[in-house]
Parts: C-alpha cells; structure tokens; sequence
C-alpha cells in the first residue's frame, strides 16, 4: 500500500499532537437530491437523479432512486425536449425538483472541441516471424511485435482556460475495442494495442502537488486529463508510446484486407467540473491526502460537486478525432521478410 511509503515521518507528527479531540458533528443528513451528467457535444443528453444517504441507512444504501422529480433541460435558457443534441458552446442548465427531496440545480457550458494539429507517427519492430505457408496449414503465418512512438500536436486555443483528456482505442477488419461496448467475434488474425507507457508523457502528472513528490507518490496512475496552463494559447506536443503492439495472421489464406488495423487518438476538451471531479478521484484513490484520511490522521474529503445541493457533478466534453492507419507499416513489414 502506497501509506507504507510515508507512515513513519507520519507517525512522528501524531506522538506531538494531542491524544483526542471532542466530537460533536453538525451536519444536517436529510437527503437531498443528487444530479449526475456528463453532457456530450452531438449526443442526447442523459441525467441520473438520485439522492444522498448517510453510512447508516441501509435503505438508502440499497436504493438511491428518485421517482418523483421532474427534470428541466435548458439550453441557452430556453426549454428543450429530451432529443435535444447540444452543441459546442452550448450553456447547458438542468433542474431537478422532488416534493420528497427538493430541488438541485446546475449547469455547464459545453466546451468546444481543441483541433489536433500535426501527428508523427514512428514505428519500431521489435521482433518477426513468419511461418511457411505449405507447411504450416491453418497455423501461424505471420507474428509481428512493435512499439510505436507519436507525436501529437495539442493547438490550444487562446483566451480561456482549457482542461483536456487523451484517448485511444484501436480497430481491425474483424473487431474493435472502445473501452466497453460489445466486441465482435474476431477473426483468426488480430491486431492487439499494447501498453500505454504513462510516464513517456510528463503533462499527465501537473496534477501531482509538491507534497506527494517529496513523499513519492508521484508513480504513474493511468491519470490522462490535463490543462493548458503551460502552454495557454500555444502548441504542445503530447508524446504517446505504446510498447509490446502485436500483428499475428492465422489463416492459410491472406490477402491485404487483414492489413486494415490503426489506432483512434481522441483529445477531448472537457468542463472545469469534469477536471476538478477528475482530480478530487485521484486525490481519493491515489493521493497522500486520501491515504491518511483512511487510517485517519487527516480530515476525510468531501466530494466534489458543482450542483446546488452539494451532491453529484454535471460536466460536458467535446471530441477531436485522428486516425492512425498501420497498413502500409504492416505492408511493407511483411515484405521485408
């Protein structure tokens, strides 16, 4: 556990700090609503509406439903239906009333998409076979190991505050991989996207105080969101490394269709409610701060939210796509050999 790291200077703090202090809470714990939303440039816009428990309701543990709130989407403070399609630029408000729990209420301006500039792409092999097509019938035919380094350009746009996340999935003729929906059975040969090498790129960790450094808790968490406060109204270039990328051909059959494979980069400019919901996980999961308040030797944190009530976050993003094809490097690859 990463506490082990720094629980000895810890421990000499609290032997000069007093034994106990008194405890008297004054929360109120009535429930209130809680409103959850991640608004998507293009997409209709989901809500969850539920409600706020305390670590002793084991009925509202089990149940955090809300039936009875009337929910209110304004764009641009004008009433939409639920097929509305927000735009970037958009100011995105929604109401939530209950007469169980009251009302909650924020809103959001849709961020608009940060263009991705130019892209080098630098592949590396790393190892090769190729088997013998007579002999090695409906086997091996081909197995292909890389590494790819990429550049890409992030063109920030001058004047506001910017807060991105990075993305990637990758594709093949026969299946694609996009973090969570249903895969289609693949066919026998297959591209598979390797390890995402975290540190290559040092942007990822601005988020990571002075304090955590100095305890060593800087490692790298797969933390992918970042701002341009280094770089406002300039160009920065993200390094991505993927090390341990794989290419195999297992029918006795081939032609170049198999050679149909890439990788997807998304930058996508995300609200300042979506950062700073983002960072408050990290600081829960991964920081000094979220470890001693487990073991308790720091106030615990409360959550982040931007709704009125305290409970829940209502973020927006929008998207910049570019696509990465491998074929002509698998090309050329293979006939090298």
């Amino acid at each position: 556990m990463a506490i082990l790291k720094y629980i000895l200077p810890i421990l000499t703090a609290v032997l000069i700090t007093g034994c106990y202090e008194d405890f008297n809470p004054n929360i109120d714990t009535k429930p209130v609503l809680c409103l959850n939303s991640l608004i998507t440039a293009g997409e209709p816009i989901e809500v969850k509406v539920s409600h706020t428990w305390i670590f002793n309701d084991e009925k509202g543990k089990n149940n955090h439903d809300v039936t009875d709130a009337k929910v209110t989407i304004l764009a641009n403070e004008r009433i939409v239906g639920k097929d509305y399609l927000p735009k970037e630029g958009d100011k995105i408000r929604i109401i939530a009333e209950s007469p169980t729990y009251g009302s909650a209420m924020a809103e959001v301006n849709v961020p608009y998409a940060t263009p991705i500039g130019r892209v080098k792409v630098t592949p590396a092999v790393t190892s090769i076979w190729k088997g013998d097509k007579d002999f090695y019938r409906y086997q091996m035919l081909a197995d292909i190991t890389f590494n790819l380094n990429i550049e890409m350009e992030v063109n920030d746009p001058g004047g506001t505050d910017n807060y991105y996340h990075f993305g990637y999935n990758w594709f093949n003729p026969s299946w694609s991989d996009d973090w969570g929906d249903e895969l289609v059975a693949p066919r026998p040969d297959s591209f598979y996207i390797g390890t995402f090498e975290y540190d290559a790129e040092p942007i990822f960790k601005e988020h990571v105080g002075v304090f955590e450094t100095v305890m060593g808790n800087d490692e790298g968490s797969g933390f992918v969101f970042f701002t341009d406060r280094q770089f406002k109204g300039k160009t920065y270039t993200l390094h991505l490394n993927f090390t341990g990328n794989t290419f195999n051909i297992k029918e006795e059959t081939y032609d170049e269709s198999r050679l149909e494979c890439g990788i997807n980069l998304y930058l996508t400019t995300v609200s300042q409610s979506y950062y700073n919901w983002a960072v408050y996980k990290w600081n829960v999961d991964e920081g000094i701060i979220g470890d001693l308040s487990d073991i308790g030797l720091a106030e615990s944190k409360w959550g982040y939210s931007n709704v009125s009530t305290g409970a829940g976050v209502i973020a927006a993003q929008s998207t910049a796509k570019y696509t990465i094809d491998l074929k002509d490097f698998l090309k050329s690859t293979l006939n090298k050999q």
